[in-house]
């Protein structure tokens, strides 16, 4: 078997080589689609928002042609790039989002596409709680005012400086991520009000957790947080309508995806006080532009698509991939496979079958 390793700026081909030894003695080749960590955070951006086919077809893919796997992270995988090879039968992307695959496209060509849930879980919920305290307390505009050579005391949130004791927060998603931030905010003693969709109330097996309608989280919720995938059905999620619904001393906190939020609504909604502040890591520009507006505002925190960036989610991603290929390759059930349909086409039932009789 040939495993074709393709990595990026954020993890190198070469680690997921050391992580694609735990499949067995197999020829591996190594490479990188995307060294410049600058550039990589442009393409990624796009991909995700237009899908992997805005790119040209990798070189590497035309030179590995005979590859039967591909494992990365944020390269694109779009029907031409899948064509491209003679008989490639797994694409494994050490992520949660799939934005970077053309799922059907992979699911019709009989190619299953494994991903890894939950590898920067910890370092987003970390990161939104961060977040809530750094905007609410005004922790980078004191910061900043030091660094500036000044002793600010006074903000725009100044009436009403909250605590956390006592708030309502609102968790707009609540699988892994979303449980991860109620159980890390439990300990503030607040009531965290949850909005999805998908989750039955029988489900809710946290204290302190409320399953409510959308109307409800926005009106009565002190944080609201969001933890959801960006969809077709829920793009700008929360727009001019939902932001008139919230508290004027509510904040708004997005690690997500920046789809999720119609950003002229909430620019509009900072700048006329609206809601108190919010706190921001993703943008549907990315790096921000100089000149947008949120730079000119006083109210909101602006990271640099950080939430989910720390050793250790980069380090192990890689390895769970590999252990999550293991199993399909071993006969046994992996947990994230993304197209499970395709467990069931004529190609793959073949390729596993192959692989039954020569570990027999």
């Amino acid at each position: 078997m040939k495993i074709l390793t393709f990595g990026d700026a954020m993890i190198n081909g070469k680690q997921f080589t050391e992580a694609a030894r735990m499949l067995g003695n197999h020829e591996i080749v190594t490479t990188d689609w995307e060294p410049d960590w600058g550039r990589l955070q442009n393409r990624r951006l796009v991909i995700e928002q237009q899908g992997p086919a805005v790119e040209e077809v990798p070189p590497m893919f035309k030179e590995n042609k005979d590859a039967d796997m591909v494992l990365g992270l944020f390269g694109p995988f779009s029907p031409d790039g899948m064509d491209s090879f003679d008989n490639l039968k797994l694409i494994g992307v050490a992520r949660a989002g799939t934005e970077n695959v053309d799922v059907k496209a992979a699911t019709d060509r009989g190619i299953v596409v494994v991903h890894v849930m939950g590898r920067n879980a910890q370092a987003v919920s970390d990161f939104s709680v961060g977040l809530m305290l750094s905007e609410s307390r005004n922790i980078a505009r004191a910061h900043m005012s030091i660094k500036n050579g000044e002793w600010r005391k006074v903000f725009s949130n100044a009436d009403y400086i909250p605590e956390l004791k006592g708030k309502n927060i609102g968790l707009v998603g609540f699988g892994y991520i979303g449980r991860l931030v109620a159980k890390k905010l439990s300990g503030f003693d607040v009531q965290i009000k949850v909005y999805d969709p998908f989750v039955k109330p029988e489900s809710i097996d946290m204290p302190g957790v409320q399953l409510v309608d959308k109307e409800t989280l926005l009106a009565e919720s002190d944080f609201i947080s969001l933890h959801a995938r960006l969809t077709a059905e829920n793009h700008h999620f929360i727009s001019h309508a939902e932001l008139a619904q919230m508290k004027p001393t509510a904040y708004l906190i997005n690690c997500a995806r920046s789809g999720l939020v119609d950003t002229d609504a909430l620019v509009q909604a900072l700048a006329e006080k609206k809601i108190a502040g919010a706190g921001l890591d993703v943008f549907d520009i990315e790096p921000i532009p100089h000149d947008h507006p949120l730079l000119a505002l006083d109210n909101v925190t602006l990271t640099t698509h950080i939430a989910g960036t720390t050793s250790d989610a980069l380090t192990q991603s890689p390895y769970l991939l590999a252990e999550e290929v293991k199993k399909i390759l071993d006969g046994g059930k992996a947990n994230w496979v993304k197209n499970p349909e395709v467990l069931n086409h004529p190609k793959v039932k073949e390729w596993l079958s192959s692989l039954s009789e020569v570990s027999q």
